[in-house]
């Protein structure tokens, strides 16, 4: 989810109003299987904050930011979509749509957040035989940001709405949650501006019990925007970003957290990595890899960016929101979007690891 909140007051940069114009990509015609893209591994829907994950008909289900009626390429779904779902590929296949399929929390975000307001980085994770939606909403009266909580039976949904499952005192923020499992238990890791002062952001994962609630005192700081200083590069003022994570575990064992930096309507937005050790609830913060501290990881690599370690392809602007999952093959994938000037678009890549680092194609 993308805000600027300033020193003087908060901004709020409302996602369900976002319009695709002639500078965007021109979406493709819809076709009610989902009409894979043929752009390699890229949509033209108009999607923020993607989040991936393979159903259990081995189809593979991509969630984002509210969009407003008419916006984007639709094989289904009518009208405004709180949780929009792109429905594409097949087993290690997974590509990508061009059009929204249906709404995946058609209620809203529920009576404690503000009637009729906008979602924002829904996050989703099966556990058992039922799948738990995180998603970021303003609280009703406050416009604090917060997230709630909602299950179903079925990727696609509908999810039903379980209510408000975190929002820190004091008016701080919490949002952009990614929901994962590991060792039998579920896991929720999300910007936590509780654990930072000021300007300055966190990131927290926490474990939940089976139905999803946080066990607050596992609770560990993952990452604060202190531990970088890329995440300021190049603005000025407004908050120090560190957001959208995604944790998962490589192959070497370890526990790794990727996260955006920077602001989010440029072409600084970018991707870090940082390394946890051998348990998803780490004893210290984790730790910026390479040159972390100081350059993205993923990024673009025009002069506008960041000087990024890794570019990604097509190399487009402000590649953020990058979330970590499996194919069908248990091989690692990635999904995040890019920014036009204007429009946010969804992309799914590969994910390796060769000697020098990981490496998306």
């Amino acid at each position: 989810m993308k805000f600027l909140r300033t020193r003087g007051g908060l901004v709020t940069l409302a996602a369900a109003a976002l319009v695709v114009t002639a500078a965007a990509v021109a979406p493709a015609a819809a076709a009610p299987t989902g009409d894979l893209s043929t752009l390699a591994d890229s949509s033209t829907f108009p999607l923020a904050d993607p989040d991936t994950l393979l159903a259990k008909d081995g189809s593979y289900v991509t969630y984002g930011t509210t969009v407003g009626a008419g916006t984007g390429a639709r094989c289904g779904a009518t009208g405004r979509l709180y949780v929009p779902v792109l429905v594409h590929g097949s087993g290690n296949s997974v590509g990508m749509a061009n059009c929204a399929s249906h709404d995946a929390l058609p209620s809203g975000p529920g009576a404690w957040a503000e009637p009729g307001g906008a979602v924002w980085a829904p996050g989703v994770a099966q556990f058992g035989s039922r799948f738990f939606m995180f998603y970021t909403a303003s609280r009703k009266g406050t416009g604090q940001k917060c997230i709630g909580r909602a299950i179903s039976d079925s990727a696609r949904g509908p999810f039903q709405n379980q209510g408000e499952w975190a929002c820190p005192d004091a008016g701080r923020w919490a949002l952009d949650a990614n929901p994962f499992v590991a060792g039998g238990n579920l896991y929720v890791t999300y910007r936590d501006d509780a654990i930072a002062s000021g300007a300055e952001t966190g990131i927290s994962t926490v474990r939940t019990d089976g139905e999803g609630r946080a066990i607050w005192d596992t609770r560990r700081d993952m990452l604060k925007s202190t531990d970088i200083t890329w995440d300021t590069a190049k603005t000025s003022g407004g908050t120090h970003v560190v957001e959208n994570p995604s944790m998962w575990k490589a192959a070497d064992g370890d526990w790794y957290l990727m996260y955006s930096g920077n602001n989010w309507d440029s072409a600084r937005y970018a991707t870090g990595i940082a390394r946890c050790g051998a348990s998803p609830l780490p004893g210290s913060r984790c730790s910026p890899i390479r040159e972390g501290v100081s350059r993205p990881f993923f990024g673009f690599t025009g002069s506008a960016g960041l000087n990024p370690i890794r570019g990604l392809p097509g190399n487009h602007q402000g590649p953020g929101g990058m979330d970590v999952f499996a194919a069908a093959d248990g091989s690692e994938r990635v999904v995040w979007h890019w920014w036009n000037g204007s429009t946010r678009f969804p992309m799914t890549g590969v994910l390796t690891r060769p000697s020098t680092g990981f490496l998306v194609s």
